[in-house]
């Protein structure tokens, strides 16, 4: 029996061995791409599906084909070979479901021309046949309605979503059903949830997702899921070039409505941490009946459209309101049975620790290697083997697992294999190394890679080394992150906290708290019940004291309450504030 931390009602699993564990974003290739000009690493817009016991991925822009997976981790690409409309082109927002025995696809469809909807028994063949055309759906999403078996389409993009019924057997629209399932705003008139005012940090003065201005949210990229006698319908806002890109709710008894918004929106968001984002996602059961959630996360340096895709731990709690942690920034568990933890109780020991490197470009320095923020990265000044990044943890931890995540500096296409490869090594003294990750010699590109390793490892000391970069590019490290257990005492609790909400703009929230000795930063934690701390943001730095939301919905009070971390642990904070 594994040993437990319970918190917050939710495990976080202590064994190392005995659990196997994998690190947001996930790490698959992405694909590099151009995008007006800019060359960059994209996977957006993810639908997982369970279909003959595998797991098969579809993401935005993945060319020309999908990945499918047995345990979630380990991701194989299959290319269209079948369809001439698929063969050699990308796609944009697919939608997957399986219908009976056939597992159904269609795309965004981006012209006035209709667009195909394709079926297969066999897509480890990337063989599909045509069923129908259809119009052209923004963020397409097919349902199929488990106590009827009916068939739906919900879709829209900067507009309302709407839902159509599909016949199950042609897969045409069965006319008359077309039915608006939400309201629109209206051009001009105020934005009533906080967290859809479409800027960098949900304020009204901010810079916004293009450029400087601001607009009404994006709607779009709708998932419905049913549970427990409802209808749950997501839609994501307020766009996918800012950090707190969403996902809200609304519910309804019916699949085409009508619906009523929930006040426990957004279910999925990660404004905060290492990469942000948690928006445009789809909802699915594993093989054991674990809800998952994928989710599109930001990085936007090099072209704003460039993103990743986080998988994290999803469900329904005992009243049916649908939640996701993204809170932790630590690798998450995949559990092979009935989920019983989500996160391993590992810290992040790399968290500002010192780095020294081979050399260093003035824009991109060393420090950065350990910023936690996905979107910084140093650089060395050449691609050349040999090329180095140490990391001194300041003294030996147990050291459980490592991320290395590469930037794409100065890469420019070129012939030959799109491939990272370097060394990873760790060591107690800085004088004897062990290898800890060798991709020397592979044959796949691994911008996000993970490692867990087999054995609790006694290091101080974390060498990265380099032996070919693609595209002509520099080797170049957003982080290097190491995960393991700390042997000092957790942060004191946090003992007063309040929050005062604007009277004239009730999105607007100030958190004030009482610093806590010992913490490296803080988890701020609020929802609107005092046992659903469904929403959070993180703040990095001990010294922090106070932090300002604009993200609220307008109508119903909040609860907040701040945990206190640093790489030993979290301490649950002792005090709840409430507002209005």
């Amino acid at each position: 029996m594994l040993a437990m931390l319970m918190w917050c009602g939710v495990g976080i699993a202590t064994a190392h061995a005995e659990v196997k564990t994998f690190c947001n974003p996930i790490n698959i290739d992405y694909g590099v791409r151009e995008i007006k000009g800019a060359w960059a690493r994209h996977g957006a817009d993810p639908v997982i599906v369970l279909y003959k016991d595998q797991y098969w991925l579809f993401s935005t822009w993945d060319v020309p084909g999908y990945r499918v997976s047995d345990d979630l981790i380990h991701w194989k690409y299959v290319p269209f070979v079948a369809g001439p409309e698929l063969v050699g082109k990308t796609y944009t927002a697919a939608a997957v479901a399986q219908v009976g025995d056939w597992l159904y696809y269609t795309e965004f469809g981006k012209t006035t021309h209709l667009v195909a909807i394709w079926r297969t028994q066999e897509p480890e063949t990337g063989k599909w046949e045509k069923v129908t055309d259809v119009p052209p759906y923004a963020d397409p999403c097919l349902f199929v309605d488990p106590p009827s078996g009916r068939a739906y389409m919900t879709s829209g993009l900067e507009k309302p979503i709407h839902g159509v019924e599909l016949d199950r057997e042609t897969m045409k629209e069965v006319a008359g059903t077309d039915t608006q399932l939400m309201p629109a705003y209206v051009l001009g008139t105020p934005i009533v949830n906080g967290w859809e005012v479409c800027t960098w940090d949900n304020s009204e003065t901010s810079p916004g997702m293009r450029s400087t201005k601001t607009f009404n949210p994006c709607r779009e990229g709708s998932w419905m899921t049913y549970y427990g006698g409802k209808y749950y319908l997501q839609y994501a806002s307020p766009g996918t070039t800012v950090p707190g890109y969403s996902d809200g709710l609304l519910i309804s008894d019916k699949p085409l409505g009508p619906f009523v918004y929930s006040d426990y929106s957004p279910i999925s968001r990660k404004d905060s941490g290492f990469i942000t984002s948690a928006g445009h996602s789809c909802l699915f059961q594993d093989r054991y009946g674990n809800w998952w959630r994928a989710v599109t996360m930001l990085i936007g340096v090099h072209e704003r459209m460039e993103r990743r895709i986080g998988l994290f731990p999803a469900g329904f709690d005992a009243d049916g309101i649908p939640y996701t942690r993204t809170e932790m920034d630590v690798p998450v568990v995949l559990p092979e049975g009935k989920r019983d933890k989500d996160y391993v109780n590992w810290g992040i020991l790399s968290d500002g620790k010192e780095v020294t490197v081979s050399s260093e470009l003035e824009d991109h320095p060393a420090k950065l290697a350990s910023d936690e923020n996905v979107r910084t990265w140093w650089s060395a000044k050449t691609g050349n083997a040999g090329e180095w990044l140490q990391m001194d943890l300041g003294k030996e931890y147990d050291v459980r697992a490592l991320q290395v995540n590469l930037a794409e500096q100065d890469y420019h296409p070129t012939e030959g294999k799109d491939v990272h490869q370097f060394v990873v090594k760790a060591s107690a003294d800085g004088k004897a190394w062990e290898v800890v990750l060798d991709e020397s010699h592979s044959e796949v590109a691994t911008p996000d890679d993970y490692v867990q390793l087999a054995k609790t490892m006694r290091a101080r000391y974390v060498r990265v080394e380099n032996v070919f970069m693609p595209g002509g590019g520099k080797f170049a490290v957003s982080d290097l992150r190491v995960f393991g257990m700390g042997d000092g005492a957790k942060p004191q609790a946090v003992a007063q906290v309040n929050a005062e909400r604007d009277a004239k703009d009730r999105r607007k929230v100030v958190i004030h708290w009482s610093p806590s000795d010992g913490a490296t930063g803080y988890l701020v934690r609020y929802g609107i019940t005092p046992d659903k701390w469904y929403q959070h943001s993180r703040v990095r730095g001990g010294d922090v004291k106070e932090l300002t939301l604009y993200s609220l919905n307008s109508e119903p009070p909040y609860y907040f309450r701040v945990d206190a971390i640093n790489e030993n642990g979290v301490s649950e904070g002792a005090g709840v504030a409430k507002t209005p």
